[in-house]
Order: C-alpha cells, then structure tokens, then sequence
C-alpha cells in the first residue's frame, strides 16, 4: 500500500470511528481531508452522504450518494455474522426513493448486495441471491427505476418482496382512484396537474370539475417529511405556491379537516410486514402539517398518552371501525413491506393521508427488524422443505 492510499485509509477509518461515536462535524473534517486526496474513493462519499444526513444537509448527503452510485451501481454491505448467510439482492433507485434497510435487515443475518438498477447495465449478471428485496419505494420518484427492476425480477425464481408492478400503484393519484369507496376509509380526491394547467383563471374550474375546492393542499410529487407541501385557501395563495414549488407536474389535494373537538390533529402511522401490523406511533399537533419529531408530544401529556396507548392497544385506540379498514388497506396494497399514515375523522372512518413502501419505522424499529427476518425466513420456508 502507498503512502497515499494509506493515508486515506486512515482518514476513512477515523471518520467513521467519529461517526459511531456521535462526533459527525469531526467525521465530515476527516472524510473531507481523505476526499482532497482521493475523489475516487467510494467509502469517503458514502461516510460524507450519512455524516451530512445527520447534520440535516440533504442536499449535500444527496450529492455524494449520487456521486458513490457512479463509483459502484452494485456493491455489497460486509456480513458481520458466524452462521450462515442469507443472500439478499436489495435493488435501488438512484434517487433517493427507497426504503431504508439498515434498520429492518440486520448484517449479522443477511448478506447484502445493494443493486442501484438505472445504473447498472442492462445485461449486468445479478449476483447469487436467496431472495429479492424490492426497495424501490417511492413510485411518484422512481417510476422509470421500477419498471428496471420488474425486467430484473422476472430474470430470478427467487422469492420477492415487493413486487414493482404493487409498488406502482401506490403513486399518491392511483392510490386515491383504486381505494376510494371502501366502507370505513375515507380518501382524498387527488389529482396529479402539469403545472401550466393550474395557471390562470381555468385553474378552479378544472378542479371544481375533479370534486377539489378551497382550501385544498398543493404538494410537488417525489418529496416526504413536508417538504414542498402547501395549504392553499384561495386563488392568490395558489398563484404563490406555483411559484415555489418545484417540478412541471403538482398534486392537488382534497383536504379532509380531521381536528377533533378539542382542536387537534392526530395523524397515526402503522407499518405492514407480511401478516402483522406494526404501530410505529401517533403525532398530536395543533398544525394540520403533523410530524411526529416536531409534534406537540414533548410538552402535552395528553400527546404522550395517545402515541402510548396507540403503540401498545392500536385496535383499542382506533375503535373496530377503522381497524378493520386499516386491515382491509392492507390487503389490498398487496406489498410484503409497506405502511400508512392515517388520521380519524369523527364517524370512526381512516382518513388516508398516504400509504406506501417508504415507511420509517421509528419507535418500532426493533419490531420491524424481527417482522422482516420473519418474513424473510417464512418466503424461504417452503424452499426448505
């Protein structure tokens, strides 16, 4: 090894020591000194990618896992167990649209390759596999990425989860048109706009002609955590919010006010892994724009009771009503992995706020883990017999 290349190793090494032990502004000062030497090097731009996730610096941890993709479409992740391992072939989307393994695959168990489809070549040999996690898991971000992996998955007889043609149809739009009309789950109109159509004085009357009046929400496709998500009350907000979104295309949104008596919004998250239903927790927020992390939980005992009771007695906290059609949603999203963010409404129905394979689990991420290595084992079972 030359001097060079050893000092980058070092740097690298030191890097994510600082990462593990919670120093990320140490670790980014290390991966950046071995970057200066070494631009090439695939472990200093996936250690900067994660080292910027946690500093909030999307953009910047966007940046460098598109410049490691470049580096290695396919790579795989170091098994750290004694056993024996399970082989999964894990296919990604370039964009940032997938699922996030590290919390539900432990390396002690499987053996990972990360397959990044739309930079692969097109003949690329898949490496051996025991089974196949589809974790494309954005269709509004990764639609062209999903239609790869359909291609890859029909070259393999190896058991699947998460169908491509399944993820598809959770696009926020299709999801809306194949769902409403369940008994006990009320969905939102939706509908997806090229921008231009939205301009102008044409605007309401194409979406008075959809069902979809003031105020509505207004988000740009591809985007979670709310970001580039709007409440629009009239004509001129709407003109704003046009001009500061991104994309040539826009969802627009029914608004489906779910406060309770007290004023609250609740919004519920539960995720579904093969048979179960995991609940990850419940937001309580005086804003219609409810997220767990920056809900009124810290400081409202009443939040806290909630999330609790959610966690430990969902059925009993949802009543039977929506209960029942938060399994009958399950069903029919047809994925093995997958969730849904959910709110009441005040005749016991699920509000559908979305439902996809993007799911963080949060609070249940021990569950999650155990959840998928069941489900990982019970696709093998019949292969063993």
């Amino acid at each position: 090894m030359n001097g060079r290349r050893a000092e980058v190793v070092a740097l690298v090494n030191r890097g994510h020591r600082m990462l593990a032990a919670g120093d990320v502004r140490g670790a980014l000062e290390a991966y950046e000194s071995a970057l200066e030497i070494d631009p090439f090097e695939l472990q200093i731009h996936l250690g900067l990618a994660q080292a910027y996730r946690r500093l909030g610096d999307e953009d910047s941890s966007e940046r460098h896992r598109a410049n490691a993709i470049k580096l290695a479409p396919m790579r795989s992740v170091p098994f750290r167990g004694t056993n024996t391992p399970i082989r999964v072939l894990a296919l990604l989307a370039s964009a940032n649209a997938n699922v996030d393994l590290e919390p539900l695959l432990p390396n002690d168990v499987f053996a990972i390759t990360l397959a990044h489809v739309d930079a692969m070549l097109a003949d690329a040999t898949l490496p051996k596999h025991d089974v196949i996690f589809n974790a494309i898991g954005d269709a509004d971000a990764a639609g062209a990425a999903l239609a790869l992996a359909e291609k890859i998955v029909a070259r393999s007889d190896a058991p699947l989860v998460n169908h491509p043609s399944a993820v598809l149809k959770t696009r926020r739009d299709r999801n809306a048109a194949r769902l409403r009309g369940r008994p006990a789950l009320r969905v939102p109109r939706i509908v997806r706009y090229e921008r231009e159509r939205l301009r102008g004085g044409q605007a309401d009357t194409s979406l008075s002609a959809a069902g979809i009046f003031y105020p509505f929400l207004v988000r740009a496709p591809g985007f979670h955590n709310g970001r580039y998500f709007r409440y629009v009350t009239d004509a001129t907000e709407l003109k704003a919010v046009l001009a500061d979104l991104p994309g040539d295309e826009l969802y627009v949104m029914e608004f489906i006010d779910t406060r309770d008596a007290r004023g609250y919004y609740l919004k519920y998250r539960a995720l579904f892994i093969g048979e179960s239903i995991l609940p990850v927790h419940a937001a309580l927020s005086t804003a219609w724009k409810v997220h767990y992390d920056a809900a009124d939980l810290a400081a409202s005992e009443l939040g806290r009771a909630i999330d609790s009771e959610f966690r430990h007695h969902p059925r009993e906290r949802l009543g039977e009503r929506a209960y029942a059609a938060l399994e009958s949603l399950q069903r029919e999203l047809g994925l093995q992995y997958g969730g849904i963010d959910f709110g009441l409404d005040d005749g016991g129905n699920l509000v559908l706020f979305e439902a996809n394979a993007t799911m963080l689990p949060g609070k249940a991420s021990d569950q999650a883990r155990q959840a998928t290595v069941a489900l990982i084992h019970g696709l093998l079972a019949p292969r063993a017999e």
